[in-house]
């Protein structure tokens, strides 16, 4: 027996999400989105979930912080991601503690190769409640036809086109809803057809929102524009990076892929998410020994709606992010933020580690630093001076993972080449700031 397919992950995310507290859920008439990322034990044949992201909010560029405090991207596939890595780091402590096989562990540690492994039975797996913001939303003209000829065979082309020519013109009449749920759902052809995510690299006089097919897009939103890149360019680049990033990338033997990726909604936006994901970069050849580009599963949960999910009574996106990981209820798992930072922080701690959330870089680069100092061969692997751990730079320490880099910068010449670049001040903060 397999994974279990898409309306029991779900069922089971669901389960997860309605046993977490009332606080920073939802009011009555607000919408969110929900993310997750679930462990599948083979061995076991047994299905958990692991991690959960709940947000629709992303920061312009004038509030980006450099101390490594606020989180750029809350939406709820980037929170359900950063506390995937909260989580992983807490089972890496786990492992280095138990020094054996633990079934308790997801982790072993290998002492002679000095990395971490995930065990071999174990697998994760991706659920979003909507379709990634992005060029995950676009369907193609051949697509939009096909999907609305199969719900009315009288319609012709003539007829398609004209419903997208009405759809685009009330899309424009409702630009603050499509901005902030990232996607618009266009009631005539039945299919997610349209994003609020912005082009790139445009012109004055050009419109950002032109839905191009395969382009890179940054986050929707209005007012100052954010730097970060849309969750479908995220997604595409986990595809072919891994999930778990640049630190975590060098305490691991080799990088973790989601199995598959599940959505709640019509199987008919099958297509437009793996090529957004997968597709866009088929044609292009990436020569890496540690890398390669992934072909998940793509499945579809059309039976299950979220109680959250925006429609016509649930018309106000929630303010609020939500991140849960699966770790010690001690350790305070659950975390409500706003505007990137933890809910409910007084003005005099806004500027320090009390009001980061622990999903915030600061808190993670302070969980890896952690890890090097439970295990001293971490330590000489590296060639870092202990005494200093606290005065290395976020980037020097991103900058460990030696292949993880270049095949990020390869990655960048041959598919992500309008990646956007953030100010280089963004990580050069260490963690002496945590003694003021």
């Amino acid at each position: 027996m397999g994974v279990p397919d898409t309306e029991i992950l779900a069922g089971l995310v669901f389960e997860q999400f309605n046993l977490l507290p009332k606080t920073g859920k939802p009011a009555a008439n607000e919408w969110t989105v929900l993310s997750a990322v679930l462990l599948h034990n083979a061995t076991e044949e047994k299905t958990n979930v692991v991690t959960i992201g709940c947000g629709t909010k992303c920061i312009g560029k004038s509030k980006l912080c450099n101390s490594g405090l606020i989180l750029n991207d809350s939406h709820a596939e980037i929170l359900a991601r950063r506390a995937f890595l909260r989580y992983i780091y807490h089972h890496l402590k786990k492992a280095l503690r138990s020094k054996l096989v633990n079934d308790d562990c997801n982790f072993e540690w290998n002492a002679e190769n000095v990395a971490f492994r995930l065990r071999p039975n174990l697998s994760f797996h991706f659920l979003s409640t909507q379709t990634p913001c992005g060029d995950a939303c676009i369907l193609d003209e051949k697509q939009v036809s096909t999907v609305a000829l199969h719900r009315n065979e009288d319609d012709d082309g003539a007829a398609v086109a004209k419903q997208r020519k009405v759809y685009y013109e009330n899309a424009n009449k409702t630009s603050n809803f499509a901005d902030n749920v990232g996607s618009t759902l266009d009631s005539s052809v039945g299919s997610l057809v349209y994003t609020g995510a912005k082009l790139i690299g445009l012109g004055v006089q050009q419109d950002a929102m032109q839905q191009n097919i395969g382009a890179m897009r940054t986050k929707p939103g209005r007012g100052d524009r954010t730097l970060s890149m849309s969750c479908s360019d995220k997604l595409a680049r986990w595809n072919v990076l891994g999930v778990q990033g640049a630190l975590l990338d060098a305490l691991l033997v080799e990088p973790i892929y989601f199995k598959s990726l599940n959505f709640c909604g019509i199987p008919q936006n099958e297509l437009a998410i793996r090529r957004a994901i997968c597709g866009r970069f088929v044609d292009r050849e990436f020569h890496t020994s540690r890398f390669k580009i992934q072909n998940p599963d793509i499945n579809f949960a059309e039976a299950v709606v979220f109680d959250y999910a925006a429609n016509i009574n649930r018309q106000n996106p929630s303010p609020t992010g939500l991140s849960w990981c699966s770790i010690d209820q001690n350790l305070r798992p659950y975390e409500i933020s706003v505007n990137g930072m933890r809910q409910g922080v007084t003005r005099k701690k806004v500027n320090t580690p009390q009001a980061a959330l622990k999903i915030s870089k600061y808190h993670l680069i302070n969980e890896f630093v952690a890890l090097l100092r439970i295990e001293p061969k971490l330590i000489q692997k590296f060639q870092i001076d202990p005494n200093k751990l606290a005065e290395m730079k976020y980037n020097q320490y991103k900058q460990l993972a030696k292949e993880y880099q270049r095949a990020w910068t390869l990655a960048k010449q041959e598919y992500f080449q309008q990646w956007t670049q953030k100010p280089a001040s963004l990580l050069e903060f260490c963690l002496m700031a945590e003694k003021t």
